[in-house]
Parts: structure tokens; C-alpha cells; sequence
């Protein structure tokens, strides 16, 4: 991970807090790593005990509804006792966002904490949140460890260091598969000072002691590995100062071959799909991984893990495609029993002999009318389409009805659908909605009518 990964995650809590709440997003960081590096990103270290928290106003926001609270979008949070690490114009309080989903560290009351912070943009504030290291006193000895060292150590010299392990993915559970860490990987780390060089031991660790400064680091590893995601940038800024930059790798597993059209050319802009195994057959929320073929035909899957799959073109329906075949397993038959297993091992390259696709559905234009249960037209009422089959699916991208209550969607022929449509009743406060279906398509398909009613 960059250096500057908490840092920067700070940057973006700040955003949230400056932002419109319903703007926030859930809090995503890359975490602080060891105090090494934590230290020397932070602007301000302290241990402090809280003597009050209290919301920030929030004023440029509307008031919320009757009868309902809401989650105040930033704290400060003020201490008392405050002794100093870092940082020697550092304030006795801090921002924070106002919740867990937006970062913000839960403190509480007479509590007392090793606080790490950075300022903001304008030097005025600082800010903390649960991308740093912030943690209770109690529980930060290595920190308090590492930092009654500073004064007396030079350091000799900053430490860039990692694990590499590898890591699969099982299709159809959708779990990662740790292998275990990876030995004898080359690891380069180059800078202005120069070319640092490391390998792997038994625990897949490696280590290069460098000058302060920013440095690209690159694992190479052997040919049965992917190399393209193996790169990260890094910085330090102190002899003292450390960079932790894990890897995971994966083997360079992949599938490739050729669709063609029933008229024998190239079928160009074709999602192809790849299934495990033993999921064909099976209903539910079937993983795939899919490509497109180029405008030869040709497609290639990659970094696909070990395993046993089957190839195909709508194995499984997908939301509002532009052509739709019946569903066809490679070598190019609707009887899944038929189709060819493709076994990859660890690193393998498979080549398929080419498959040719059948004649893809007819489109149609679904038309239809929402209406209230009295009969009148139901105007902007939100309506989408499902998979009639297996309900849960959504396989149109939702819309509104017109004034006069009317919609339309792309259909295809010898599918199910079901017409579905929502809407909030504000005046008695409930749900009301409709469906009309499961309905297949075919081409004497009439107009249809979804009429609303309360939802219990």
C-alpha cells in the first residue's frame, strides 16, 4: 500500500464531513499500518483523556422529519491531560465524522487515547478517524514503544518491507483460497537514490533498508503468476521511518477462444460467459466471469484461478442486454451434459476450438399502463422488469411512468418476465404496488396493466 494510505484516508474523512450527509459514503480505508510508518505521516501525535464530544451544527442541511433524529455528520472532540508526541503546536481537540460509515472514531467520554492526526488544508483543524492509528491508550504499547525511541535513535536507515502470498478465488462460492505466502519472489524498489533488490524467504517476506524518499516497488514474479497488478508506490520521509507494501499474487489461469455467427463469420461485441462447473444446472445467484469477443470473434479470459468450468453465452441472464441467445455451452449446444469441461490447473493457457452461436432472440417493444386500483393512470410510478423464473432477478434497468401512467422496455422473445411497480403512498404512509406476470414473450403479446394496491 502507498505510504500515505491513513493520510490520505483522513483526506477523504475530511470530505465527508465537509460534505452534505446525504452525499456521505460508506467509510472505505486501506488501514494505518505499523507506527514506523504511522508516525511520520501523522501531523499531530497525543495521548488525551475526552472531557466532551459535541456535534458540529449543521446548518446548511434540512431539518429532518417529525418524530426523527439524525447522525450528526462531524464531532469535536476535546481532551483534557494532553501530553504531546508530535506535533508541538497541536490543539487539545479534534474533528471526527459522525459515525462509523463515514469514518469517524467512536470516542467516549473519560476515556483517554493516543490520538493520530492530520491537519487540514488551512492549517486550522485537526482530523482524526478510524484510518489512523487513533486506538486507547491501553491498547497502544507498540506506539508508545516506538515513539520514546525517536529522540534518542538516528535510525540507519528507512525500511521498505512486505508479504507476498498467494490468493485464488473460488467461482462458485465466491471465497478467497489462500495458498500461503510465496518464496523466492524478486522484489524491486527504485528510487533517486538507486535500485533496491530483495527476494521472498519461507514466509513470503521481504526487506530493503533505502534513504528517505519516494520509491517504486515491483515484484517479479515467475511465469505461472500474474505480474500486472504487482506494483505500489511508497514514501518515507525519515530514517526512522518505515513502508509496508504487501502483495497478494494469483495465477496467470486463462481461457480463450472463438464465437462465431450461425452464418459461419466472426460474432463481434458477444458477452462470453465462464461457469464453474458445478454450478451448471443449478438456480440462484450463479457467479460467471465475462468478456466480450473483439470484432474477430475472439475472446480470452484472464487470471482465472484453478478449476473445472464450462464456456457459454447467456448461461445466465444479465441485465438489459443488447442481443440475447438461448443459452449455449461451448462447443456450441444448448445440453449443458454436452458441454466441454475445461479442467485449468495452476498457470495454464487453454485454447477452444471455435463455437458457433445460434440465431439470437427477437426484440420486441413491451408497452404497458400502471394503473391505481380505482382504475386512474399512475403517473412517475417507478417500474421494472424480473426474471419470471427466478423472481429475485432484476433484468431491466428500472423507469418511471409517463403522465398518462404508460411505460415500454426491450423484451426478447421466449423469455419470462414480471412487470413490477412501486410506489410510497405519502399521504396514508405505506407502500403500495403491483405485478403483472410471470408472462413469456412472443410475438401476438398485447399491452399490459399493472394495477397497484397497499403492500402488506
Amino acid at each position: 500500500m502507498p505510504a500515505a494510505r491513513w493520510s490520505i484516508g483522513l483526506v477523504v474523512l475530511l470530505a465527508l464531513i465537509l460534505a452534505s450527509a446525504r452525499e456521505a459514503r460508506a467509510c472505505s480505508c486501506a488501514g494505518s499500518g505499523p507506527p514506523c510508518q504511522s508516525v511520520f505521516q501523522a501531523d499531530a501525535i497525543f495521548a488525551g483523556t475526552v472531557r466532551g464530544i459535541t456535534a458540529l451544527p449543521d446548518d446548511d442541511l434540512p431539518p429532518p422529519p417529525p418524530g426523527s433524529t439524525r447522525i450528526p455528520r462531524a464531532l469535536r472532540v476535546d481532551f483534557a491531560d494532553v501530553q504531546v508526541y508530535r506535533g508541538q503546536d497541536a490543539t487539545t481537540s479534534v474533528l471526527t465524522a459522525g459515525s462509523g460509515a463515514a469514518c469517524g472514531y467512536q470516542f467516549k467520554q473519560g476515556e483517554r487515547y493516543l490520538v493520530y492526526a492530520t491537519r487540514q488544508v488551512d492549517g486550522k483543524e485537526l482530523v482524526t478517524g478510524i484510518c489512523s492509528r487513533t486506538r486507547l491508550l491501553a491498547e497502544a504499547s507498540e506506539d508508545l514503544g516506538f515513539l520514546q525511541t525517536l529522540s534518542s535513535s538516528r535510525g540507519t536507515g528507512a525500511r521498505v518491507y512486505g508479504t507476498i502470498t498467494h490468493w485464488e478465488r473460488n467461482l462458485s462460492t465466491g471465497e478467497p483460497k489462500k495458498y500461503g505466502p510465496v518464496r523466492d519472489v524478486f522484489v524491486s524498489v527504485v528510487g533517486p537514490a538507486g535500485t533496491f533488490s530483495a527476494s521472498t524467504d519461507d514466509r513470503g517476506q521481504y526487506q530493503v533498508t533505502v534513504p528517505p524518499g519516494k520509491y517504486e516497488i515491483r515484484v517479479l514474479p515467475s511465469a505461472e503468476y500474474v505480474a500486472r497488478y504487482l506494483h505500489q508506490s511508497v514514501e518515507v520521509g525519515d530514517v526512522r521511518a518505515c513502508a509496508v507494501a504487501d502483495f497478494s499474487m494469483q495465477f496467470d489461469g486463462r481461457i480463450r477462444g472463438l464465437v462465431r455467427q450461425s452464418t459461419g463469420e466472426p460474432a463481434a461485441n458477444v458477452t462470453v460467459q465462464v461457469m464453474a462447473a458445478e454450478d451448471v444446472g443449478r438456480s440462484g445467484n450463479i457467479q460467471t466471469l465475462n468478456t466480450q469477443s473483439d470484432a474477430g470473434g475472439s475472446f480470452e479470459f484472464l487470471d482465472v484461478s484453478p478449476g473445472r468450468y464450462v464456456v457459454g453465452v447467456d448461461l445466465k441472464r444479465g441485465m438489459d442486454p443488447k442481443v440475447v441467445f438461448p443459452p449455449t455451452f461451448h462447443p456450441g449446444t444448448p445440453n449443458h451434459s454436452l458441454a466441454t469441461i475445461v479442467q485449468l490447473e495452476g498457470g495454464q493457457h487453454r485454447d477452444l476450438e471455435p463455437m458457433t452461436l445460434p440465431q439470437g432472440r427477437r426484440s420486441q417493444r413491451l408497452t404497458g399502463t400502471v394503473v391505481y386500483e380505482d382504475g386512474r393512470p399512475a403517473a412517475g410510478v417507478f417500474i421494472s422488469l424480473r426474471d419470471g423464473i427466478e423472481k429475485w432477478r432484476q433484468v431491466a434497468v428500472g423507469t418511471k411512468t409517463r403522465l398518462d401512467g404508460t411505460f415500454s422496455f426491450t423484451v426478447y422473445e421466449g423469455l419470462s418476465y414480471i412487470a413490477s411497480a412501486s410506489q410510497w403512498d405519502e399521504e396514508n404512509r405505506r407502500q403500495i404496488g403491483g405485478d403483472f406476470g410471470p408472462f413469456v414473450v412472443s410475438q401476438e403479446m398485447e399491452p399490459v396493466k399493472v394495477v397497484m394496491f397497499p403492500r402488506r
